[in-house]
């Protein structure tokens, strides 16, 4: 409980960017999103080929406002997030294009990973080694959360178990690793959270950011539109959010909270309405 309530290491602080490159970002990436948009509506070029540039660029711009944040808009920060953003942006049209494109999508943690290596500001926001024990805690907690999930989706909303085929699920889960789940990491349990928490204490820190986070999803036109469907997601990925701030305080690295994304979103993937 100590750990949940003290402040994180206050003497690390690092600068904070200017209001101008925040919305430079979101500007750039709000834009790619709209021509991706526009693309899909006008039925220009390949089929999916508008969509998953839309995509790609939310997720990128998410990926590119974490290195922000946990940078500080040091010098020479642009270049780093140009290329996470166009990474996840190609990864997203490619998974559009043929059968094997989500394969792509695998690419962008090994890009993320690249880019943080050697950089010690990148340590403070959870980059670091993990045990092995963190990482099967923050698997099993994201098994659970699925598995209540799956319990409670089939005996009060009438949704059930079931995949179309193995080869959509394993794109969705390719989809998860690669930018869906390693973006809400990323941004709101590495970046955000860890800056918060740096100024203040954990549980603000922790509620703040899976607010946000809560916010990122309910944007998201691949959520179910029925009340009470989204009512339930709310629920269940706040629960993940706060879970994932919990395993970056304890562990130090933002790995456990990634594989308890994963893991729930693996159970998630196999409802059906």
């Amino acid at each position: 409980m100590l750990l949940l309530s003290a402040p994180f290491d206050p003497a690390a602080a690092r600068p904070r960017p200017s209001p101008g490159a925040y919305a430079r970002v979101g500007a750039v990436a709000g834009l790619v999103a709209a021509a991706g948009l526009a693309l899909d509506r006008l039925g220009a070029g390949p089929p999916g080929l508008g969509r998953g540039l839309a995509v790609g660029a939310m997720h990128g711009g998410l990926i590119a406002l974490g290195w922000l944040v946990a940078t500080g808009a040091a010098p020479g920060w642009i270049r780093p997030a140009i290329r996470l953003a166009a990474g996840a942006a190609l990864a997203s049209v490619a998974a559009r294009l043929g059968p094997w494109g989500p394969v792509g999508f695998l690419a962008v943690p090994a890009l993320v990973l690249a880019e943080a290596r050697g950089r010690p500001e990148m340590l403070a926001m959870g980059m670091g080694g993990v045990r092995l024990s963190h990482a099967a805690v923050g698997l099993a907690a994201g098994a659970f959360l699925g598995a209540h999930l799956l319990v409670t989706a089939s005996l009060t909303l009438g949704y059930r178990v079931h995949l179309s085929g193995l080869a959509g699920y394993a794109g969705a889960l390719a989809y998860d690793a690669g930018v869906n789940v390693l973006s809400a990491e990323w941004l709101f349990r590495g970046a955000l959270f860890s800056a918060c928490w740096r100024r203040g204490s954990f549980w603000p820190a922790a509620l703040l950011t899976t607010g946000l986070a809560l916010v990122r999803y309910l944007l998201d036109p691949a959520l179910p539109h029925a009340a009470e469907a989204r009512a339930g997601a709310v629920f269940y990925l706040g629960l993940v959010g706060l879970t994932a701030c919990a395993l970056r305080a304890w562990s130090g690295s933002l790995l456990p909270g990634y594989l308890a994304g994963l893991a729930f979103f693996a159970a998630y993937r196999t409802l059906t309405p």
